[in-house]
């Protein structure tokens, strides 16, 4: 099944990375929507290779490039929701490093089988909870759906680390990954159709 959930995330992203550089062409400044998806892109191909992989002792495997890839998207994402919350200067660079924090101490976290490996989730957490109670917190006008995004979607992939074998195990690698194509898609690909839509 994981074989079928990376092709279904290749081809998803693919066509979405085909679609926002079309989309943006002739626009001024970074096409952040299609960097974010080409990025994505990439990573789905690399877990489709399937190389770069820890086994747990289970026979799980965790893929653990994932959270190398989030680094640079969601540090994208998060400029994106930091201009629509009006977030700036060094405020906005907290934000997108808090980030950064959160996706190293998660691939910190996905690579390591041993106990240690809580303490890089309880920092990945501290810094996420910064980063949430910073975009949630700001007064400043943007649609609801913004914080929708953050609150439901962004919150979501912390718990399924946890649940799955690089944390408490309860749900097996097949079924992570299947629910992180589902966030991937509703984060990266429904978030920036909607904020070009309400531009």
């Amino acid at each position: 099944m994981l074989d079928w959930v990376f092709l279904a995330g290749l081809v998803v992203f693919a066509a979405s990375s085909i679609g926002f550089y079309v989309a943006g062409r002739g626009k001024q400044g970074l096409n952040a929507a299609f960097l974010v998806s080409f990025v994505t892109l990439i990573s789905y191909l690399l877990m489709w290779q399937g190389d770069l992989t820890v086994t747990t002792g289970s026979g799980q495997p965790i893929f653990w490039s994932r959270w190398l890839f989030y680094g640079l998207s969601c540090t994208l994402l998060m400029v994106e929701i930091g201009k629509l919350k009006e977030i700036e200067g060094g405020a906005l660079t907290r934000l997108v490093y808090l980030t950064a924090i959160v996706m190293l101490t998660g691939f910190l976290a996905a690579r390591d089988l041993t106990p240690f490996r809580w303490a890089h989730v309880a920092i990945s957490s501290v810094a996420y909870a910064l980063v949430a109670v910073q975009v949630l917190g700001s007064g400043a006008r943007a649609p609801g759906w913004v914080n929708a995004t953050v609150l439901f979607g962004w919150t979501a992939f912390p718990l399924v680390f946890i649940l799955a074998p690089t944390g408490v195990g309860l749900i097996g690698s097949a079924a992570a990954n299947l629910l992180y194509l589902v966030l991937d898609i509703y984060t990266k690909i429904v978030f920036n159709v909607r904020l070009s839509t309400s531009a």
